[in-house]
């Protein structure tokens, strides 16, 4: 075992110790035990006093790194209650079983903690790589900062690589370092930060917002009274336990994120809003209809935090100075879409001359996949001939009507929304016939769609920028890749 292990391992048992292992010092009716990360220690204690205060029951709790913290749970502590620096280990804990229910009740949003007055002249995550800067870091399996903070330099463009001169079991402990100068750098939360604000400095990383972490309190398996630790996690997640989290520092951002969404988005789009529901306790308010009408409202009402569409939107976006940043989450591409069956043996885009078939496209003037296509007729000399044929030119949902009825024998849909539909099927468009670039009615401008984007724009004007943020980045995650590949989206690959 080597020596960090053996320290571990010493902890976790003078953890298991200290909590009463075997001992059920919190029985039924009796009083809670709470495992709590190092770093929440400033909010946990007026809520454990104030709960103590109204309920008149006693409230012991452990501070301690997260993972060291998990490591007792594992190890057979008793306890009530897990409130470590990150919700992904009380995810881990309730897959072990050790969690039966969690609730979020504030939020870590990692730093760069400096000396004063910055002398290393650190201004980036790039600059912890230089040799002549000492960088203190969490060991990633004792303490959330450390885990974060692993996944914090992994993303960056490019991923940096640090090799720490101090390596933390608590994030007080980065923050201690820095402020005695012992260490130029360390990553740190923002609400450790606040409460050295006298004796140490401050470097945002690039979008903060979008690696910040929840704090998830979740009540134990094992816990000899339920009802009242689910009591107490009510407690800190209510106002009172805001409250306390807010005048230390923490973030507590609203119940409420608002999102405009494009209609052909809106079948994984309810999943993903109900999934950050449940995984936050914030309500999503869903506004649906046409990319370009959905926008044209966000920039009436200058209200929203998210805005999903397809390209090129979030280019307009951009040029009307309404982005804070967008993410590219998949991709659609125009298909044809015949009845189900296909009775008229629609073989590909050069069908759409045929006398026989009666053609529904998607609007010219008023749809992206309209210009798209019309771009392709011309481009492969089909735009006369179009021209001269009867088709009908309209809106999405005219189309689908119309195919389902047999008014049209063949329409132009995009692929994913059209995969979707158990009542047709589709067809390829051949890569032969397929264009890199359009001009957007909107805007004028002409933009590349080698693959056209499925993007979530976060909002300037956002009331919201941490959960729009968080919002994007469930979007990308494994769970909202999967929820968007079960609607039949295309995605980009990883990074």
């Amino acid at each position: 075992m080597t020596r960090t292990g053996r320290r571990l391992a010493l902890l976790v048992m003078s953890l298991a110790v200290a909590c009463g292992c075997g001992e059920k010092p919190s029985g039924p009716g009796g009083g809670l035990t709470v495992l709590c990360g190092a770093g929440i220690r400033p909010a946990m204690e007026p809520i454990k006093a104030a709960f103590e205060k109204a309920n008149g029951c006693t409230v012991r709790v452990t501070y301690a790194g997260s993972g060291t913290l998990l490591g007792s749970l594992q190890a057979g502590v008793d306890a009530d209650l897990y409130l470590p620096g990150d919700a992904w280990w009380v995810d881990k804990a309730r897959d072990a079983g050790l969690v039966d229910e969690q609730t979020t009740v504030a939020w870590f949003v990692p730093v760069i903690a400096v000396q004063k007055g910055n002398p290393k002249k650190i201004t980036s995550l790039s600059d912890l790589a230089r040799d002549d800067v000492t960088v203190g870091l969490g060991k990633a399996e004792a303490c959330a900062v450390g885990n974060v903070a692993a996944r914090l330099l992994a993303a960056s463009s490019p991923a940096v690589k640090v090799e720490p001169r101090f390596e933390a079991l608590t994030v007080n402990r980065l923050a201690d370092q820095v402020k005695l100068e012992a260490l130029d750098a360390a990553i740190i939360w923002d609400a450790i930060a606040k409460q050295y604000q006298d004796d140490i400095d401050v470097v945002m990383p690039e979008d903060a917002n979008y690696h910040a972490v929840a704090l998830a309190i979740g009540v134990l398996s094992n816990s000899a009274n339920k009802d009242r630790a689910r009591a107490f996690a009510a407690f800190a997640a209510g106002e009172r336990g805001a409250a306390a989290f807010r005048e230390n520092h923490y973030r507590v951002p609203g119940k409420r994120l608002r999102m405009g969404c494009g209609s052909s988005m809106r079948p994984p789009f309810e999943e993903l809003a109900a999934l950050f529901t449940q995984r936050t306790g914030c309500e999503v308010l869903r506004d649906y209809g046409s990319s370009g009408t959905v926008l044209l409202q966000i920039e009436e009402s200058k209200e929203g935090d998210v805005y999903v569409c397809h390209d090129p939107f979030a280019y307009v976006c951009e040029d009307r100075g309404i982005s804070e940043r967008w993410h590219t989450i998949a991709y659609l591409h125009p298909t044809l879409a015949v009845q189900k069956g296909n009775p008229k043996a629609v073989k590909g885009f050069g069908d759409l001359l045929r006398d026989d078939l009666n053609v529904g496209l998607s609007h010219r003037e008023y749809s992206t996949r309209g210009r798209i296509l019309w771009v392709m007729f011309r481009e492969h000399g089909m735009a006369e001939a179009m021209k001269k044929r009867k088709v009908f030119e309209e809106r999405t949902h005219t189309l689908v009507n119309q195919l389902k009825l047999g008014a049209v024998d063949v329409a132009t849909l995009w692929d994913a929304p059209a995969k979707a539909m158990e009542e047709i099927d589709v067809v390829s468009i051949e890569d032969e016939y397929k264009v890199d670039a359009v001009t957007s009615a909107t805007s004028g401008r002409t933009y590349s769609i080698e693959h056209v984007k499925v993007t979530v724009v976060r909002l300037k004007f956002s009331a919201e920028p941490l959960l729009a943020a968080q919002f994007a980045k469930l979007c990308s995650s494994d769970e909202g890749r999967a929820i968007l590949t079960k609607h039949c989206f295309d995605l980009p690959e990883r990074r």
